[in-house]
């Protein structure tokens, strides 16, 4: 982790006390930091930090929306100020698209979810296959993946929500357990032009999960 983020970290949860009721400040987000790289880093109020990787921009006032990244997931919000308000085009920052490889896993609960490996079939569909492990004490039955897939140019192209995980009903061999490393599915996916997505550029958010015990 980064030396300025810590001591940015430090100072900000220390003023927290203090500013929780700013304006400025939402009950999930204390601050938006840079670090010296152009990094930007958010401060979230439960002691969890994010990597900010997503702005979006309308085409008439030019205001931001922003995806971040938890150093264990990605989390990913677009804000628009009404029903009417403009379509808005994600893209990724400079910096995301510098450390791509962040963006590639994501955790929650203590289940890390990563890309393995991509692949194309004869109808031109992108197959995505991911990597799971689990350090919960949870039996994880069901666990929901939002992909989110850019051009190679940074540019948002598709989101799509997959089961990452869905195991098959009293099987407790099929449930993710604690300890245990498991490969997914290939999932297939339409829409994606070959030649746009040379970089595989992606992010990664666990959106729902369900368990037994």
């Amino acid at each position: 982790m980064h030396k300025t983020l810590l001591t940015y970290l430090a100072i900000t949860l220390m003023l927290f006390s203090v500013s929780a009721y700013s304006a400025e400040i939402t009950p999930e987000k204390v601050a938006i930091v840079t670090l010296e790289d152009g990094t930007k880093i958010q401060i979230n109020d439960d002691f969890t930090w994010e990597y900010v990787f997503l702005e979006s921009q309308t085409p008439t006032n030019n205001l931001e929306a922003t995806s971040v990244a938890t150093s264990a997931s990605v989390i990913a919000t677009t804000e628009q100020n009404s029903a009417t308000a403009p379509v808005v085009a994600d893209t990724l920052t400079a910096s995301a698209m510098k450390q791509a490889t962040l963006l590639k896993s994501t955790a929650k609960n203590g289940v890390k979810v990563s890309f393995l490996d991509s692949q194309w079939d004869d109808k031109n569909r992108l197959g995505l296959t991911f990597e799971l492990s689990s350090n919960s004490p949870e039996h994880y039955v069901v666990i929901e993946l939002e992909i989110g897939l850019f051009s190679d140019s940074g540019s948002l192209i598709k989101k799509e929500t997959v089961k990452v995980w869905k195991a098959i009903f009293r099987m407790l061999e099929s449930y993710l357990r604690k300890g245990q490393v498991r490969e997914s599915r290939v999932f297939w996916i339409d829409g994606i032009d070959k030649q746009q997505w040379n970089k595989q550029l992606m992010t990664l958010k666990v959106t729902e999960m369900d368990s037994r015990m």
